[in-house]
């Protein structure tokens, strides 16, 4: 040990026991690598001075571009009944029937002073309703192209007609396959749309079917 050190290690220990304390610490302080003979650029090594190695700086990394985010794909819509079914399905569009009135086949028919009390005849209806077969066989036809495989059912109507020839509403019910394939709004609008021959009494209540095969 150097005597600058022992000097420098009593003189902390002096000072803290004139400060009234009894306790007494030493630091020993080393002399520095080489007696500090070593300059800039160099070190010491076993007592010797060396060139030291010059630091070589770790390039940089380069910063990492962000991952692209992928774009979602639409999620295609599963089939089902309804408009958006048959855009699905490449079919016509299900018909609108919202402006077809229902009809009430357990309405009160009263018959006015100016009202006759005449009526559709039986031939007269089977008649008309042969000239509805064509647009019955177009509804089936577009029910057909909305869906893989339509079946067969019985397609069930009822309607009133009133003394100008005029329908004035429309009842028509199916089973599943067929409803669900469009054919009620089709019927309905189809038989809403036919004039029938004009007659001098009340509504004449009709009811009929037709079987898809």
């Amino acid at each position: 040990m150097s005597a600058k050190a022992l000097i420098g290690g009593l003189v902390l220990g002096l000072a803290l026991g004139a400060g009234g304390s009894y306790a007494v610490q030493t630091y020993v302080l080393e002399a520095p690598a080489c007696s500090g003979r070593c300059g800039s650029g160099t070190v010491c090594v076993e007592d010797l001075c060396v060139a030291a190695e010059p630091e070589i700086d770790a390039p940089e990394a380069e910063p990492e571009e962000p991952a692209k985010k992928k774009r979602k794909g639409k999620r295609k819509k599963k089939k089902g009944a309804g408009a958006e079914a048959d855009a699905e399905a490449g079919g016509p569009a299900i018909d609108d029937d919202s402006d077809v009135p229902g009809f009430d086949p357990s309405a009160d028919r009263s018959i006015g002073e100016r009202d006759g009390v005449g009526r559709l005849s039986d031939a007269q209806v089977d008649a008309e309703l042969a000239k509805l077969d064509r647009p019955f066989q177009r509804c089936v036809q577009q029910a057909s192209e909305r869906v893989d495989d339509l079946g067969t059912g019985k397609v069930s109507l009822s309607f009133g007609v009133d003394g100008k020839g005029k329908v004035t509403g429309v009842n028509v019910s199916a089973p599943a396959n067929l409803k669900d394939a469009g054919i009620v709004p089709c019927v309905r609008k189809a038989i809403f749309a036919h004039k029938f021959p004009a007659y001098d009494g009340p509504e004449t209540r009709v009811r009929s079917s037709f079987h898809v095969d």
